[in-house]
C-alpha cells in the first residue's frame, strides 16, 4: 500500500505538466492611453485552446512593464487559471528595417574598403619589386649615359604614378572609414535597445472542451508621456486671437505604434495619489544657540520656490480636425477619429489637439525705467474655458514668429496677457530733469529730488493706445518717506508703488508726462536700491 501511494503521488505532480499545452503568439497593440507620463497599452488575440490546461504565452509586447498593472480578460468557455509576466533572454529579437538597412550599408562599406586595402597591397608590392630590381648593369658591364637616364625616367615616373595613387586611396579609405564608424555607431543605439530581454505574459487557462476565445491585455509602462505646447497667432488688431492646442508625444517603449489608436489623457498616474495627512502640530518657546542653516532640503526647496516668478487656396487639414475632448471626472481625454502612429524613439512628435478662436483686445505697453520701446500686448479673454494645461506657447504675429510665453492657466486671472513684440514706431524717452537734482538739507534729514520727463512719440500713421508704467519706491521703515510731487495724473497703486497713465497718442505727434517725487530720511543713514 506504501508503494501505491508514492506512485500516485508521482503521477499527480507530473500530470498537469503533461496535460497543459503551450501556444506561442505574437501580438501587436491596438490601442494606446497616453498620460502625462506613462501609457496604457492595449493588446487583443483570438486563438484555439484544447480541452484540459493550457499555457498561451504573449509576446510582442513592450519593454519596460509595469507588472502591477497586467490586466487579463478573455471571451469564452474557459477559466483564468493565472497570469504571469517573464523575461525571455533566450529569443532572438526581430530586427526593424532601419537595422537591417544599415547592416547591409555596413557590409557594402567594408567591402568597399576591402577592395581599397587590396588596390593599395599590389602597389607596395609593386614598389618593392621595383626596388628590389634597381640594379642597371652587371659587375662586368658598363652602362651608357642615356641607358641610365632612361632608367631613371622610367623609376621617376612609374614611382611618382604610385605614390599618387596610395595618396588617392588613403583618401578614399580614410572616408570610408569614417562612414563606416558612423554606422557601427547608428547600429549600436539600435542594437543597444533591440537586445533587451523580451517581454512575455503567459495566461494559464482550463478549458473544459476545445474552444476559441477573445483575449484582450493591457498594462501600464513609464517610457512614453507627452506635453502641451500651445501657437498663439494673430493676423490683425481688429481680429480676435487663434490658438492651437498641441502635444509633444513620445514613447521608448521597443514597439513602434503603427496606425493605432491612441488617446491622449491629462491625468498621471505616476503621482502620488494618497490622500495628505494632518500631523499633532507642537509648538514651544525658542532656545537660542549659534546660527547655523539649519534648514532642511524640503524648507530650501519652498524657499527657491517662492522667489521664483511662474513668471492659417483652401489651408490643409490637422489632427485638430479629428480628435474630441472628453471631460472626465478627473481628467480630459482626447480622443482621434483615425488612427496614426508613434516610433519608439523617444523623441517628441507634435500632434494637434485643438483649435480656438479666442476673444482678444490689443494694447501698447511701454515701462521707460526699464526700455525705450514699446509692446503690443494681447488680451485674451475667456481663456480658462478650453481646460488647457501649463505649457510653452509659441507666439506668432501677421504670420511671423514673435517668441515664446508661458500659459498657466491655475492663475486665478481671466485675463492672459500675451507680447506680440516691440513697436519700432514708437519712441519712448526718458530724461532726467535738471530741476529736481540737488538734495535739501535739513535739521536731522536729508531730502532727495527725483524727476524724469517721459516723452512717448507716436511715428505711425494711425492712433495708438499706451499703457506706460512707472514706479515710486516703497518705504519698509518709518524714518524714510517718499513723496509724489508731480504724477501728471498718472495713477498710483499704494500696493505695489506703480504708477500708470494711458495714453492715446496721435499720429506723428508727441505726448510729454512729467514724472516728479522725493525721498526724506535720516542723514546719518545710507539708502539700499535707491
Amino acid at each position: 500500500m506504501k508503494i501505491k501511494s508514492i506512485a500516485l503521488s508521482i503521477v499527480f505532480l507530473i500530470s498537469p505538466i503533461i496535460a497543459s499545452n503551450e501556444i506561442n503568439i505574437k501580438t501587436n497593440p491596438v490601442g494606446v492611453k497616453i498620460f502625462l507620463r506613462g501609457a496604457e497599452l492595449q493588446h487583443t488575440a483570438k486563438v484555439k485552446v484544447e480541452k484540459g490546461l493550457t499555457d498561451l504565452v504573449i509576446g510582442g509586447l513592450a519593454s519596460n512593464i509595469d507588472r502591477n498593472s497586467l490586466n487579463v480578460a478573455a471571451k469564452g468557455d474557459v477559466v483564468i487559471i493565472s497570469v504571469l509576466q517573464r523575461f525571455d533572454y533566450m529569443k532572438p529579437a526581430e530586427k526593424n528595417p532601419q537595422i537591417v538597412s544599415l547592416e547591409d550599408s555596413l557590409e557594402v562599406l567594408n567591402r568597399k574598403l576591402s577592395l581599397k586595402q587590396n588596390e593599395n597591397d599590389i602597389l607596395k608590392i609593386e614598389i618593392d619589386l621595383i626596388m628590389a630590381n634597381k640594379q642597371i648593369g652587371g659587375d662586368n658591364k658598363s652602362v651608357s649615359v642615356a641607358e641610365l637616364m632612361k632608367m631613371a625616367d622610367f623609376f621617376r615616373k612609374r614611382i611618382g604614378e604610385i605614390k599618387t595613387q596610395q595618396l588617392s586611396l588613403a583618401n578614399e579609405m580614410k572616408k570610408l572609414e569614417k562612414e563606416i564608424d558612423r554606422v557601427k555607431k547608428q547600429l549600436g543605439e539600435l542594437n543597444a535597445k533591440l537586445n533587451r530581454p523580451a517581454n512575455e505574459v503567459v495566461v494559464t487557462f482550463s478549458a473544459k472542451s476545445a474552444s476559441a476565445i477573445e483575449l484582450s491585455l493591457s498594462y501600464f509602462i513609464y517610457d512614453a508621456g507627452w506635453q502641451p505646447v500651445y501657437d498663439i497667432r494673430v493676423n490683425k488688431l481688429d481680429s480676435p486671437a487663434n490658438l492651437s492646442y498641441k502635444a509633444n508625444v513620445w514613447q521608448n517603449s521597443g514597439l513602434d505604434w503603427n496606425d493605432i489608436n491612441i488617446v491622449l489623457s491629462t491625468r498621471s498616474p505616476v503621482q502620488n495619489n494618497n490622500k495628505p495627512e494632518l500631523y499633532p502640530w507642537f509648538i514651544d518657546f525658542q532656545t537660542y544657540a549659534l546660527y547655523r542653516d539649519k534648514m532642511t532640503t524640503a524648507q530650501k526647496s519652498l524657499v527657491a520656490a517662492s522667489t521664483t516668478g511662474v513668471d492659417e487656396a483652401k489651408s490643409a487639414e490637422t489632427m485638430a480636425d479629428y480628435f474630441s475632448a472628453e471631460e472626465k471626472q478627473l481628467s480630459v481625454e482626447f480622443n482621434p477619429s483615425i488612427k496614426y502612429s508613434i516610433p519608439s524613439d523617444n523623441k517628441p512628435h507634435t500632434v494637434a489637439l485643438q483649435e480656438f478662436t479666442i476673444p482678444a483686445y490689443y494694447e501698447y505697453y511701454a515701462a521707460p525705467k526699464l526700455d525705450n520701446n514699446a509692446f503690443l500686448l494681447a488680451y485674451l479673454t475667456k481663456w480658462n474655458e478650453y481646460n488647457l494645461l501649463p505649457g510653452q506657447a509659441n507666439i506668432y504675429f501677421e504670420n511671423s514668429y514673435v517668441g515664446q510665453s508661458f500659459i498657466n492657466p491655475f492663475t486665478t486671472k481671466d485675463t492672459l496677457i500675451i507680447s506680440l513684440g516691440r513697436d519700432q514706431n514708437i519712441t519712448i524717452k526718458r530724461e532726467m530733469l535738471k530741476d529736481f537734482t540737488e538734495d535739501k538739507f535739513l535739521s536731522s534729514d536729508v531730502e532727495r529730488f527725483f524727476g524724469f520727463d517721459i516723452v512717448i512719440k507716436n511715428n505711425k500713421n494711425i492712433p495708438v493706445n499706451i499703457l506706460v508704467e512707472e514706479q515710486l519706491p516703497i518705504s519698509k521703515n518709518e524714518d524714510i518717506r517718499v513723496k509724489q510731487i508731480d504724477l501728471s495724473g498718472g495713477k498710483l497703486n499704494p500696493v505695489d508703488g506703480k504708477v500708470t497713465w494711458k495714453v492715446n497718442a496721435e499720429p506723428s505727434k508727441s505726448i510729454s508726462k512729467k514724472f516728479v517725487y522725493s525721498v526724506r530720511y535720516p542723514k546719518d543713514k545710507s539708502i539700499s536700491g535707491l
